[in-house]
């Protein structure tokens, strides 16, 4: 890749923010395959060991112990505004005033 120098400030940040969000893209993808990959391997002993359980049980010989992970805590994550930008929150949506009635001179 070449090294693309910009004389203008606003073009050098532009580029940065794209190399940064593409970083964190990546670190994303990364995080989220090797939690696919846990569950997967979760997935497939659950399975190997309801197997086994079934086979002894054809078998006539007492079914091994099968072991349950123990699931770990969860922490809540609370929002966190990225550095610089504003929370904008919106205001409620006011209801629409109703037009009077006219009233006919007739009544």
């Amino acid at each position: 890749m070449s090294d693309l120098i910009s004389s203008t400030s606003y073009v050098r940040k532009t580029i940065e923010d794209l190399r940064e969000r593409k970083k964190l893209a990546r670190e994303v993808e990364a995080a989220l395959a090797e939690k696919l990959a846990k569950d997967a391997e979760e997935k497939k002993q659950k399975s190997d060991a309801r197997i086994s359980a079934k086979l002894a049980r054809l078998s006539g010989v007492e079914a091994p112990a099968v072991k349950e992970p123990e699931p770990e805590p969860v922490e809540a994550k609370e929002e966190v505004a990225a550095e610089g930008e504003p929370v904008i929150k919106k205001a409620p949506k006011k209801a629409a005033a109703k037009k009077p009635i006219e009233q006919t001179e007739e009544e």
